[in-house]
């Protein structure tokens, strides 16, 4: 049976990520650092043979995208089904002024965050849906060949997690750094995991490992 090699990125940095600040749906830029990161997922994966590479449509996830994508001059395809998840009234807040200003529901995303809905954001169940909607549409059109996607934090704790099998409520085990490199071989409805969170290729950077944010 034909195989697929899926390989999960998650965007470079941002002054958002290192300044502790919920992103969501907001656009913001990839800095320096990201940049960087990006340059290097592009240098890692250039003698691939990409068939195709989806993003998120948000800038700090399209342009480590079209930086991974330009060694095989092949256009990126934007999907809205890998949007990051939005945080609603958290979004451009950083996490310890909503941990004080929301206590009970930022407790409730430390310990059951499967369970949360956003104020005026999205609920954890939908956007999981919403997401492995789009992975598993992705796994239909493409049976063969290597395929990246491009996305957010999130949205790589939900795929990976459904990848391995596992249910939403352990969605939070998985751990996805900035331009790390997940891998998976799938093949019909089996799908296995060849690398997950892999930052190799990012150790020439000299950067610290940051925290699951």
């Amino acid at each position: 049976m034909p195989k697929l090699e899926l390989i999960l990125v998650r965007h470079g940095e941002t002054d958002w990520n290192t300044g502790g600040f919920f992103r969501g749906h907001e656009d913001v830029k990839l800095n320096s650092v990201g940049i960087a990161q990006a340059d290097a997922v592009a240098e890692a994966l250039k003698d691939k043979l990409l068939e195709a590479i989806y993003t998120s449509p948000l800038k700090r996830s399209l342009v480590t995208a079209r930086r991974i994508a330009a060694p095989h001059e092949i256009e990126v395809r934007e999907n809205n089904a890998f949007l990051d998840i939005n945080y609603g009234l958290w979004q451009g807040r950083q996490e310890k002024v909503v941990a004080e200003s929301d206590p009970k529901l930022y407790e409730r995303w430390q310990t059951t965050p499967w369970k949360v809905k956003f104020p005026n954001g999205e609920k954890v169940k939908k956007a999981w849906q919403r997401v492995n909607t789009g992975l598993r549409e992705l796994l239909v059109l493409h049976g063969t060949g290597c395929v990246v996607v491009v996305t957010h934090r999130i949205p790589l704790k939900f795929m990976t997690t459904y990848l391995l099998g596992r249910p939403l409520s352990r969605f939070n085990e998985v751990v996805h750094d900035p331009c790390a490199i997940s891998t998976f071989e799938i093949e019909g409805h089996e799908y296995r995991p060849v690398v997950l969170n892999d930052s190799s290729h990012l150790k020439k950077l000299d950067i610290q490992k940051p925290r699951d944010f």
